[in-house]
């Protein structure tokens, strides 16, 4: 039956791979003319997962993507990242109302999509550099956990379930570093209204926890959603700067940014249909981050630690009427430790505190949040074999989910994959509502 369903959803997707594959030589061509040296990375990628409670197949997607670099000269370089990828309706491919006309994929299908992730040329002379186009700006130190970098929309659509977390989206923009003495000064300005991508309804990881809903019980109630028009580039940029300094044997930054906020609120549009289910749209506001981060290496251990306010947070709160907003101040901070322990374990170990100043508010969230990261892994098998688990949760409100997983590198180019997602919690929780989606999945990703 497994086999039957996943040459099923192969077959229906084979012809428009034919066509997206054809487009992604076609876009790389012309700028191949005039480099010096062309480089090409391909990944082939293949997962699919069954449901824990019934056996079922839930989740197949398929993705080629590809990396080129080009050395146009000694101090200018060009690169270019696209993908492809294919999946059925119940995984879906994630939304895109949220995107601006800049950023929309070049290809959007029912099953198959295909983006373009990267596409920016450089300038780079020592210490300084210059790149301009679709790019991203990682301003953190910690792992996975979003308290300092959030100037980048991310993917939501598979929830945490990515391999790079946050996965972060790229929007055409500037961004300029330099060194001046021992100071470095990193300043970015994304020009791009693109904002993040959430799952589809109905998909499996669709956010249903009325803490994320306004309230709203979205299990129960029809609901039509859709997100502002994102092609105001100027009222929807991002810009902000760091500074960074060392300080004793780490280093220091402090930032500043302003741009709409990673997560949305949500509002009624001003015109309802009568015995028609509600609209809701998504609103990102915008809002101003002051934050700083701090790395050491102490031997065998690496220490990190973020903090970051914000003075002008845009919540929905529990009011009068349905899917009421406010502003109120947030202040994040979160703690990390890396630790090459012996017999060739790594530990990481992560603690963040969010807090929202619900003082005067109903808020539809606990006022402070306590989340905790836990991972370690080893290898086996002469560096071929990777064992890692990782507990990920909210203390206070006891969810969360485990992730063992194996990963084993059967040749240099085919890497085989598999874990499990085991979530538990309250099923209104931001993990617990997702505890009926807990799975056993396989990825298999060949690159050349």
């Amino acid at each position: 039956m497994l086999v039957s369903m996943l040459a099923k959803t192969t077959t229906k997707n084979i012809k428009p791979a034919i066509l997206v594959i054809l487009t992604l030589y076609l876009s790389f061509s012309g700028l191949a003319y005039g480099a010096s040296n062309v480089s090409t990375i391909w990944s082939i990628d293949y997962r699919f997962s069954t449901n824990l409670h019934n056996s079922d197949l839930e989740f197949s997607r398929f993705s080629l993507a590809s990396e080129t670099r080009f050395s146009l000269s000694r101090n200018w370089s060009a690169q270019l990242e696209a993908r492809a990828e294919f999946a059925d309706d119940d995984v879906g491919l994630g939304t895109i109302n949220g995107y601006s006309s800049l950023s929309r994929p070049l290809v959007d299908k029912k099953h198959t999509r295909l983006e373009l992730d990267r596409a920016f040329i450089q300038w780079r002379k020592r210490a300084h550099s210059f790149t301009l186009g679709k790019q991203v700006t990682p301003w953190g130190v910690l792992d996975g956990v979003q308290i300092t970098d959030r100037f980048d929309p991310v993917r939501r659509r598979d929830f945490i379930f990515t391999d790079v977390r946050p996965e972060r989206i790229a929007r055409w923009g500037a961004r300029w570093r330099n060194k001046i003495g021992n100071f470095k000064l990193d300043t970015s300005f994304a020009l791009d209204g693109t904002i993040t991508q959430q799952a589809e309804p109905g998909t499996l990881f669709f956010t249903t926890s009325t803490r994320f809903t306004g309230g709203v019980d979205v299990t129960n109630t029809p609901v039509n959603i859709s997100s502002q028009n994102r092609n105001n580039s100027l009222a929807q940029s991002t810009f902000g700067a760091r500074v960074s300094h060392p300080l004793g044997e780490g280093d220091i930054s402090f930032l500043m940014f302003r741009g709409p906020d990673t997560d949305p609120i949500l509002s009624l549009t001003t015109h309802q249909s009568i015995n028609e289910p509600i609209t809701v749209e998504l609103n990102y506001q915008r809002r101003t981050l002051y934050g700083a981060t701090y790395d050491v290496t102490i031997g065998e251990t690496v220490l990190r630690a973020e903090l970051a306010y914000i003075p002008d947070q845009p919540i929905n709160i529990i009011g009068d009427t349905p899917l009421q907003s406010a502003d109120t101040r947030r202040l994040l901070a979160g703690f990390g430790l890396d630790w090459s322990a012996p017999d060739q374990w790594f530990v990481n170990a992560q603690l963040a505190i969010d807090y929202i100043d619900g003082e005067e508010l109903n808020l539809l969230r606990p006022d402070t949040d306590t989340i905790l990261t836990l991972r370690a892994q080893r290898l086996f098998v002469n560096g071929r074999l990777l064992f890692k688990a990782e507990l990920l949760g909210t203390l206070n409100q006891r969810d969360g989910v485990l992730r063992p997983e194996l990963v084993y590198e059967y040749t240099d180019k085919l890497k085989l994959r598999s874990g499990i997602d085991w979530l538990f919690g309250d099923e209104n929780s931001q993990f617990g509502q997702f505890k009926d989606n807990s799975r056993l999945w396989f990825a298999a990703t060949y690159t050349f």
